[in-house]
């Protein structure tokens, strides 16, 4: 069991990539950037999602929930289904992982606002019955009339929300007490509108918005790319690639010719095909102070349950006995140049700040408290401004020292 704080987003992220078969979401609030990251999920890898939402329309004026995100992920093919006088915010992941917490389906819940979950994995018996409770919740809101979030549903959604819009533009505070979903109590069956406006008047406490005093703004506009971009640090702490070294490759021999290898201490089914790879020396900058240096980039091919090290790789490399799992460079243009005079990362973070990485990105976040969250691991996800910086520059070193290209036989 581990704890989630300010490391929501990438960790679902993780659990995203991880997935072989099926995500189960129950969360009242939903964003179009979340239900985007998990509509290409479903499609891409052929996922099967169902997902408990609620369907009120005040929600909606608030920001808090979205038709369009609903939408969009209908025509991926995830089942939503609304429930009323929902407040629970559950998410799992095959057999293998859930997070219960306090964090909606929205980017506020997992980026920005302050939040507190349990990531709970298939080692701990909760699991078990948290699945066994959302399967039973789910058998209990398809008896119902009114369970499954269908087209009609959003076409009556979306006059309602026309019509009262209009209306609220008057002098007048109109509230909408219209609510779509199952009611699996009398307490939630919300029929008298004096409970109606109690109960939206509730759900108003624990929106997303009412926490925007402890969110940080995105000042910057975030890139976003299609494939997911790495950080790989080689070296370790004690033991640091040599200053006045060009960058080594790890090569091996296979029976149609050479592979190139960026080794990993754990399974790394989060690196999918053609994900681009940055590689940061862990070495001395040419000021003689310790740090990561990138030196090159590349592009990488998914990630396999097969890609475990062979025995005479481990004859060779003494080390990949501590990084026993890969994924093959697939091509790589690394700066033929001593690491020392690469691109240091504190140049990164002078110019980005937080932003360098996704996990942090908008959040004005201290070098001291992400170094925190990254710590011992063994490769980040970079943002797109990041990405666009880093190319930049090694666009200008390129032309400064020239490059060695190695591309592994596939």
């Amino acid at each position: 069991m581990q704890v989630l704080t300010n490391d929501h987003y990438e960790k679902i992220l993780d659990l995203f990539d991880g997935t072989k078969r099926e995500i189960k979401i129950i969360s009242p609030f939903i964003s179009i950037a979340m239900a985007k990251k998990l509509c290409d999920v479903v499609s891409n890898d052929n996922i099967d999602c169902k997902f408990i939402t609620r369907f009120y329309l005040e929600d909606m004026f608030a920001k808090a929930n979205s038709m369009d995100a609903i939408e969009m992920m209908m025509d991926a093919g995830i089942e939503i289904y609304a429930l009323k006088g929902l407040h629970t915010k559950l998410y799992l992941f095959d057999d293998d992982y859930g997070i219960l917490g306090s964090a909606n389906f929205t980017a506020g819940g997992f980026k920005s606002n302050i939040e507190l979950s349990l990531l709970i994995s298939r080692d701990d018996g909760i699991l078990g019955e948290l699945k066994a409770y959302f399967d039973d919740l789910l058998k209990k809101i398809k008896e119902s009339d009114e369970g499954r979030i269908t087209k009609d549903v959003l076409v009556l959604g979306r006059k309602k929300y026309k019509f009262t819009f209009s209306s609220k533009k008057g002098k007048d505070k109109v509230i909408s007490t219209f609510m779509y979903g199952a009611a699996l109590n009398r307490r939630t069956t919300f029929e008298d509108s004096i409970e109606a406006l109690s109960e939206i008047e509730k759900c108003g406490m624990d929106e997303d918005l009412v926490d925007s005093m402890f969110k940080t703004s995105e000042q910057k506009e975030q890139v976003f790319y299609d494939h997911t971009i790495w950080l790989k640090f080689e070296g370790e702490g004690n033991d640091r690639l040599e200053a006045k070294d060009g960058f080594p490759m790890t090569m091996v021999d296979v029976p149609d010719g050479t592979w190139y290898l960026s080794n990993y201490p754990f399974k790394v089914h989060s690196v999918k095909e053609d994900d681009e790879i940055y590689f940061a020396a862990l070495t001395m900058d040419a000021k003689g102070k310790n740090q990561p240096v990138i030196v090159g980039r590349g592009h990488l091919a998914a990630f396999q349950d097969e890609n475990r090290v062979k025995e005479e790789w481990v004859s060779q490399y003494k080390w990949m006995s501590r990084y026993p799992w890969y994924c093959i460079i697939k091509d790589s243009r690394i700066l033929d140049m001593p690491v020392e005079d690469g691109i240091p990362m504190d140049e990164i973070w002078d110019e980005l700040g937080s932003d360098t990485y996704i996990s942090s990105f908008g959040k004005n976040e201290r070098i001291s408290d992400v170094a925190k969250k990254h710590y011992q691991k063994a490769h980040i996800r970079l943002s797109g401004n990041a990405k666009d910086y880093i190319d930049g520059r090694l666009a200008d070193l390129e032309k400064k020292y020239g490059v060695i290209e190695y591309n592994s036989d596939l």
